[in-house]
């Protein structure tokens, strides 16, 4: 990244994805995982110093497959990742320990979102099994198993936890339909026309009222929830690899595949920051904002695994650690803050804390 005075008036606002990842496969399979979680609003005090020096406290063999989605509940209580595999597993993000695996689904795992309340897990799986899943978390059982000739892509549950956001893949009219459920009856409230290509990334507003979708043929769309109409199309450039609310519900922040972060005002769709450009040559892996709103996280594809912690106050790189560790297929800051959590293309979750 250049180093570029970012002003904190933009990033008060800002929430980046919270959790955010991809698993090794082609690009139009390219799946962007929930769930996105406003994060706290950034202040000039905000330290970054601290995260200059990180180093891995833990590792562990969690999959036989890249780990290509993690979902951290808000209580920070309780972990999920999804791999390559085809399995769920449930940890304990503070010591570790697996809680407990979850079967069922049997292709690779494209979405996670954990509910508000920490109690209700959804997944959705590829190709060959197509099917939508809601967990039980407590006890590990499946609350409903729903089919789709769709391929769902991204999750995401409303800031209340009642609505289950959908963006999936038509592969008979091959376009992208985002759909709005009854988190608790499985019903669907609205459907949307999707964009002419797939689906990467849902989200909802912090208050629920808006929820707005990223897509692979480089639009972002935005949709009404109170009266399921559309406001507005924008134009990233890029097939937009990241999507997130500001704590204002007019700010947007996407980041695209070749490393572009754009903030966005959205009662106006203008533009409102110099694009931000992130180092390296590679597409994005995943994306993480630590909880203080300064931190970002960032990992890069290619043969060598590249993770760089930013200070998104000056644009400035705080510790870029390059080739030390395996390719990182996924992120997630903990809610405290103090530790960062990556899954792997060789199926280990690394936990990283700074020192």
């Amino acid at each position: 990244m250049k180093n570029k005075q970012i002003s904190a008036k933009v990033f008060t606002a800002l929430a980046i994805v919270a959790t955010i990842g991809i698993s090794a496969m082609p690009r139009s399979q390219a799946v962007s995982q929930p769930p996105i979680t406003p994060i706290s609003t950034l202040t000039a005090q905000a330290p970054t110093n601290t995260w200059q020096n990180v180093r891995p406290i833990r590792s562990v063999e969690a999959h036989s497959g890249s780990v290509g989605a993690i979902a951290i509940a808000g209580n920070g209580q309780v972990m999920a990742s999804g791999s390559d595999d085809g399995t769920i597993k449930v940890w304990n993000p503070q010591t570790g320990q697996l809680i407990r695996a979850l079967t069922g689904h049997t292709d690779t795992i494209w979405g996670l979102a954990i509910s508000p309340n920490g109690q209700t897990l959804a997944s959705s799986s590829a190709t060959n099994d197509g099917s939508l899943k809601l967990w039980n978390l407590k006890t590990g059982k499946v609350i409903r198993t729903i089919k789709r000739d769709l391929y769902v892509k991204s999750l995401a549950f409303s800031p209340d936890g009642e609505r289950l956001a959908i963006g999936s893949w038509n592969p008979t009219a091959r376009n992208a339909e985002i759909e709005v459920w009854n988190a608790r009856t499985g019903k669907s409230i609205y459907s949307f026309q999707g964009s002419p290509q797939s689906n990467l990334m849902v989200a909802f507003s912090p208050d629920g009222k808006t929820l707005v979708s990223g897509n692979e043929d480089s639009t972002i769309q935005i949709w009404d929830l109170r009266t399921g109409k559309p406001i507005r199309t924008l134009n990233n450039g890029e097939a937009v690899r990241a999507i997130a609310f500001g704590q204002d519900n007019k700010t947007l922040i996407s980041e695209s595949y070749n490393q572009i972060v754009k903030i966005w005002n959205l009662q106006t769709g203008e533009l409102i920051s110099t694009p931000i450009k992130d180092s390296g040559t590679v597409f994005v892996n995943a994306v993480a904002l630590h909880p203080n709103g300064r931190v970002l996280a960032s990992a890069l594809g290619g043969l060598e695994g590249t993770l760089n912690l930013f200070d998104l106050q000056t644009g400035n790189v705080i510790n870029p650690l390059i080739g030390s560790f395996n390719v990182v297929s996924s992120l997630a800051f903990a809610p405290n803050g103090q530790t960062l959590i990556s899954g792997n293309f060789d199926g280990t979750i690394t936990f990283w804390e700074p020192q």
